[in-house]
């Protein structure tokens, strides 16, 4: 119990670390305040951390509770292992929770990564219907055959 506590505090420690390092600003886009894909990547390194650096605080719980459930699991399994190691059947489900772990930290580090990238994505507009581009010559149609 004592480490969950200290888990804790350092995972909200380094929430507002990452939370402080961006100013919300909603009617001009200063490109000095925009998220770094590296700085993301390393805040990343914890579950979460990447997510809240890039202001997306739901995914950062996603992926935080995501990661300390196939924690939990993890330590299940090797407690049950470690009761009776000749099953088979309690090897593979731990180390299941350890794919699943690994797995779970990888999408964190890309999600963090593409986010801070793709940080002003919808900040332009595809205007296709409005103007064609007068460079570009339109195909001529082929007369089709008639019977």
């Amino acid at each position: 119990m004592k480490r969950c506590g200290i888990i804790l505090v350092l995972i909200l420690a380094i929430s507002q670390m990452a939370l402080g390092n961006i100013g919300v600003n909603t009617v001009a886009v200063d490109s000095t305040q925009a998220p770094q894909p590296l700085r993301a990547i390393s805040y990343s390194l914890l579950p979460g951390g990447g997510q809240l650096y890039n202001r997306k605080p739901l995914k950062a719980a996603l992926f935080l509770g995501a990661f300390a459930y196939f924690a939990y699991q993890y330590l299940v399994a090797d407690q049950n292992l470690q009761a009776s190691p000749n099953d088979q059947s309690l090897h593979r489900i731990r180390n299941d929770q350890i794919w699943l772990m690994s797995l779970t930290w990888t999408l964190n580090l890309l999600d963090a990564y593409v986010d801070a990238e793709l940080w002003d994505f919808d900040d332009y507009p595809i205007n296709d219907a409005e103007t064609p581009d007068p460079k570009i010559e339109k195909p001529k149609e082929i007369p089709h055959e008639q019977k």
